[in-house]
């Protein structure tokens, strides 16, 4: 698949078809009295969010509003989520902040979100949409989150107060250089799928690896890792991980911990070699793709024959370019 002239086929392109019709839309409305004695005629409902770790997000949502007062004639309506007030995110805000802002002011610009919007669970952001980040901490329903071509090698990403109950991320081409850079990924205890492809990661934090207990699909192809990731081998649930189109020159034997790895993929990489024990002390492995490495000889098939292999049903064994017949079935 291709996107803005960019190849996403390590970012499992039919994730990005299923992203593309759902967009945060927000409005602005500039809300005007003559005086401070004037009542606005807007209730508006105030809940605090308790998140993971004591982290707190005010919810400010129009309630109901009177018909002849001036928020309804300006387009206020009613399950409007407020986002910002003057400029202001209401993120962190106590209800009295925000009345204060409307009692002092004979203007005030807010920036709300619809109700179908805030349900939002599938959100898909590109270069266009840089302040819908700002966003993210209003949709509190989010399942899977795609973010495409936002440049984010300055400032990073704060997931901070993101739901945890999102399930899947994909982060590509956005100059990522550091994982630690998606602050707050941590808390994301549900994640099941992380996609980072296309980005400009060299390592990853070991800290914040491990802190994603349920991961188990792991994308970090086209990126610019010279060895295999050692902090991996402790994921012991990932069943699918790949490292496609980097600079690996060699596969630890630490990687026989990864008891419930499924699948992996390390074509266009720099490996020389293949250890006998990836093919024979994974026991889970079904599927292994080493295309275009540098080989100094060609595998031997019968080398990584052995009953052990040929117990597993549809093992699918791939290396070299042209040579279809190491695949098993």
């Amino acid at each position: 698949m291709v996107i803005n002239g960019n190849d996403y086929q390590g970012a499992k392109s039919c994730y990005f078809e299923s992203h593309l019709k759902f967009q945060i839309t927000t409005s602005e409305i500039i809300l005007t009295r003559k005086n401070k004695k004037m009542s606005w005629g807007v209730n508006i409902s105030n809940i605090i969010a308790k998140l993971y770790d004591g982290l707190e997000i005010y919810s400010a949502t129009v309630q109901s509003l009177d018909e002849r007062g001036i928020a309804k004639k300006c387009g206020l309506k009613e399950r409007h989520q407020i986002l910002e007030v003057n400029g202001q995110s209401v993120r962190g805000w106590q209800s009295e902040d925000l009345k204060k802002e409307f009692l002092e002011n004979t203007s005030v610009t807010v920036v709300v979100i619809t109700v179908e919007d805030r349900s939002i669970t599938d959100l898909f952001l590109m270069a266009n949409r840089e302040h819908d980040l700002s966003y993210l901490w209003a949709l509190r329903k989010l399942v899977k989150l795609s973010i495409c071509n936002i440049d984010l090698s300055k400032d990073g990403l704060d997931l901070s107060a993101i739901t945890t109950t999102l399930y899947e991320l994909i982060v590509t081409n956005c100059s990522l250089k550091c994982i630690t850079q998606l602050q707050g990924i941590g808390r994301l205890k549900s994640l099941k799928r992380l996609i980072l492809t296309h980005n400009a990661l060299d390592t990853l934090d070991a800290r914040t690896m491990l802190k994603l207990h349920e991961l188990t699909d792991l994308q970090l192809g086209y990126n610019q890792m010279k060895e295999f990731p050692i902090v991996l081998t402790k994921m012991v649930h990932l069943e699918e991980l790949s490292l496609i189109h980097n600079q690996i020159s060699n596969v630890p034997e630490d990687i026989i911990q990864m008891r419930s790895l499924e699948k992996l993929h390390l074509d266009n990489n720099v490996l020389t070699e293949l250890p006998q024990y990836v093919t024979l002390q994974l026991p889970q492995l079904r599927a292994l793709t080493l295309e275009n490495n540098r080989f100094k000889d060609s595998p031997d098939r019968s080398s990584y024959s052995s009953d052990t292999l040929a117990s597993r049903k549809k093992f699918f064994f791939k290396i070299g370019v042209t040579d279809n017949s190491l695949a098993q079935n």
